[in-house]
């Protein structure tokens, strides 16, 4: 009886299990229908929480996206070329309205493309979100723009290899919030590239030193096509893929790059990373560097300054310098004696007020007798000056100081 339920659930689960195919894009809806759940038309009525049976998250190649807009929500993404087994998304939904949760396991087979892409068309379209290419006719006009203008050979197995969000990749989101964030894309195909592309994209190379392009930027010979369409090309963006061994190389690599840290796999658990896992730093390198280096300069350069000015000057045979050296302390005290003698403040004056009387009948004592004769300093004052022996009128000395004689009644 075990076997036999067994066996019905084995039927049931791969009756309901979803197909996809490695290197093409697959979208699958997550809807109110998947839990037994009827619409009410409330739009913040159901909540979905996604992840990986017995994991905390979605691997790393499954995108998790719900739409305000159709009030669904979307797993896509691109399976890696090393997976080989089944995956199972467990689906959690809660009913906002009277807080019943439910739950749903997803089985997702996935199947071996017979002639994967070989070249591929990388595209960023700034008006449309991630949303928007959910939409199969939206997908079939731009495809339609290759089949029918440049790249008629690949009508036949053209598909969709890779598909993310512009700001998940990196870009900014718009100023404007009505307009579209951006979505990047790939159609690719197993034929070569055709000669309109490579055109093309000579044409477009001296855009590739922008990072992005406006998003009013015309001047292509193409752009026609893409308008009419309703997409809005950044060709900044715009690149060829040739001979690639599959698309699915280049959307593993972009993955990577975007999840680092968290590349499980199918069959792989999240760990939890311990303190001992974290790295170590020292600080003695640095200590080293930063103290002890120009510590050590400055010493080296100190004792080289010190062996030049002390033990050089030996070798230095000149006596003026010698000389200078030697007398240094009487010429500096002879300097302030005489800046002294020059500049007397009336400060001075004030405390010796009988420096400067002295020193005037000095001075007039001295140029007396050196303007005189002996033979005219002996004479009498009274007598009338002579010429002196030098060939010179000297003044004679002035009369004796008499006292004046003043009246009784003063």
């Amino acid at each position: 009886m075990n076997k036999f339920c067994v066996l019905i659930l084995s039927l049931f689960t791969l009756a309901i299990a979803h197909n996809i195919t490695k290197t093409e894009v697959f979208v699958i809806h997550v809807n109110p229908t998947l839990f037994n759940w009827t619409y009410e038309e409330n739009p913040d009525q159901f909540v979905y929480q996604p992840s990986l049976m017995h994991s905390p998250d979605l691997p790393s190649w499954i995108n998790y996206y719900y739409s305000n807009r159709h009030h669904t929500g979307y797993l896509y993404g691109v399976p890696p070329d090393n997976l080989h087994t089944d995956v199972h998304i467990e689906i959690v939904g809660l009913n906002r309205q009277n807080y019943e949760t439910r739950h749903h396991i997803l089985t997702i087979h996935i199947n071996e493309k017979p002639y994967p892409a070989k070249s591929e068309v990388h595209l960023k379209i700034d008006n449309l979100n991630v949303e928007d290419m959910f939409d199969h006719e939206r997908v079939e006009r731009l495809k339609n723009v290759f089949r029918r203008s440049l790249w008629r050979e690949s009508g036949k197995d053209m598909h969709m290899t890779f598909l993310a969000s512009a700001v998940q990749l990196g870009a900014r989101l718009p100023p404007n919030p009505d307009e579209g964030e951006g979505v990047v894309v790939r159609i690719g195909s197993r034929v070569h590239l055709s000669n309109e592309l490579i055109k093309l994209q000579k044409e477009v190379k001296p855009l590739w030193k922008h990072k992005t392009c406006p998003r009013d930027f015309k001047r292509t010979t193409v752009e026609r096509f893409f308008r009419d369409a309703g997409f809005a090309l950044d060709w900044c963006a715009f690149r060829l893929i040739e001979d690639s061994s599959s698309a699915l190389g280049h959307h593993y690599s972009s993955t990577e790059k975007l999840e680092k840290l968290s590349n499980l796999e199918a069959n792989n658990h999240w760990r939890a990373f311990s303190i001992d896992d974290l790295p170590e730093r020292s600080y003695s390198h640095e200590f080293a560097v930063t103290i002890l280096l120009p510590l050590f300069l400055f010493t080296a350069l100190t004792m080289m300054l010190s062996f030049i000015l002390c033990f050089h000057h030996e070798a230095i045979a000149d006596s003026h310098s010698e000389e200078f050296l030697d007398n240094i302390f009487h010429i500096c005290t002879d300097y302030l004696r005489s800046r002294d003698f020059a500049n007397h403040t009336p400060t001075h004056e004030a405390i010796h007020p009988y420096a400067s009387l002295s020193r005037t009948s000095h001075s007039l004592k001295s140029y007396s007798t050196a303007c005189l004769s002996p033979e005219l300093v002996s004479r009498s004052h009274t007598e009338s000056p002579s010429l002196g022996p030098r060939g010179m009128h000297c003044r004679p000395s002035p009369p004796p100081y008499v006292r004046p004689k003043f009246k009784p009644d003063l």
